[in-house]
């Protein structure tokens, strides 16, 4: 599986995102003012980012306005992170290494969900627009093709419709759900898979060299483990499959309806989306509920914004 490419230069994307998300940011102003690695079934293909990774924008508009519990503040990860994980197995007592598992994690996955965050921020913009009868300009209608091209959603002709199909998959994975199955599949970030490849989630791959090779592997399956160059890779990766792949629709149905509804969003709920990540099926589900639940990750979901 081809590795991840760092964006280094401004596209037109680029600008056509900075140029929206401004425009979403004023029209904000405006309103306010008046997964045991070897029970994965699931191969994700690697994400590319839609617009610039601006950690000083994403900031602004989100990440600044709540402080996590575990956190002293709500700072997102920059380049300047490590890339590889602490040495968690060097921490003996129980309590004290789940705390630093869950630290270590909670703003990388909320760097990725602040990402996701700005291209839905920007959807919606687009949907109200659509609705009033406003013709969307060309940088709208790129921006659209991106998305869907990036989403694997199939050709739409009626942009409303495009839109509307992209919302229910350009949206976040809860910090709750994320960290569980983190734990699960990590062996509490100890195990091969993630100290040697930052393969956290369990996810394969089918091309011969792009992982490590599980050692009780089946006769007949060619799968590897994939390995990713940062933890942050492979938080985006997941984070990505559950959003595009057609194991995780239900799951996916789920979280449109919990928004829909002004829910808050549940990574108990959405678990029962996550039948066919493992060959485990409901064991599976109910192994991840029941990591929420103990650990009480449910505090660490931001409530539901945009």
């Amino acid at each position: 599986m081809a590795r991840l490419n760092q964006m280094t230069s401004l596209t037109m994307t680029d600008l056509i995102l900075l140029s929206a998300l401004g425009l979403s940011i004023l029209a904000s102003v405006l309103a306010s003012g008046s997964r045991n690695p070897t029970k994965s079934t699931i191969n994700a293909a690697p994400a590319q980012s839609v617009g610039p990774l601006s950690t000083s924008l994403v900031d602004i508009t989100e990440a600044s306005t709540t402080e996590s519990e575990i956190l002293p503040s709500s700072v997102v990860e920059g380049s300047s992170y490590p890339s590889t994980l602490p040495d968690f197995s060097a921490i003996k007592d129980v309590r004290r290494k789940k705390q630093a598992f869950f630290s270590y994690l909670l703003p990388k996955i909320r760097h990725e969900n602040d990402k996701i965050r700005a291209n839905r921020r920007l959807l919606l913009v687009i949907r109200d627009e659509l609705r009033t009868g406003e013709t969307l300009g060309d940088d709208d209608i790129r921006f659209i093709s991106t998305l869907k091209a990036r989403y694997r959603l199939k050709h739409q002709a009626d942009l409303r419709s495009s839109v509307n199909d992209l919302l229910i998959r350009v949206d976040v994975v809860p910090e709750s759900l994320v960290l569980a199955q983190a734990a699960s599949e990590s062996g509490w970030g100890t195990s091969r898979f993630a100290t040697q490849a930052n393969n956290l989630f369990g996810v394969w791959c089918f091309r011969e060299g792009c992982g490590l090779i599980p050692m009780r592997r089946d006769v007949g399956l060619t799968h590897e483990v994939t390995k990713y160059d940062s933890v942050q890779h492979s938080i985006v990766d997941y984070i990505y499959t559950i959003n595009t792949h057609s194991a995780y629709i239900g799951l996916r149905n789920i979280r449109a309806t919990t928004r829909s509804e002004k829910q808050h969003f549940d990574g108990l709920a959405l678990a029962e989306g996550l039948l066919r990540y493992s060959t485990r099926g409901i064991d599976y589900v109910r192994e991840i509920q029941q990591l929420i639940r103990v650990n009480n990750l449910q505090k660490y979901t931001l409530p539901i914004k945009v």
